[in-house]
């Protein structure tokens, strides 16, 4: 992924996901909002996500918004 996708991907979730990238390369985003209900996590919706890259935590952070909008 280029550096102008890993932008992308940081402005897309800026707001509502803190991300980094760690020490040993993989990709972490975790919600800035308060803890989750036991629905939402029954929902499969995490706190905090990570991946190999910045292209795959950009797909999980869009699967989790598309879970987040579809559990009440």
């Amino acid at each position: 992924m280029e550096e102008t996708d890993v932008e992308r991907v940081l402005g897309r979730y800026a707001g509502t996901w803190s991300i980094w990238r760690s020490d040993t390369g993989r990709w972490y985003a975790t919600r800035l909002t308060r803890a989750l209900s036991r629905d939402q996590l029954a929902a499969n919706l995490a706190m905090t996500v990570h991946a190999d890259d910045a292209e795959a935590l950009d797909a999980l952070l869009t699967e989790q918004e598309r879970l987040a909008t579809a559990t009440p």
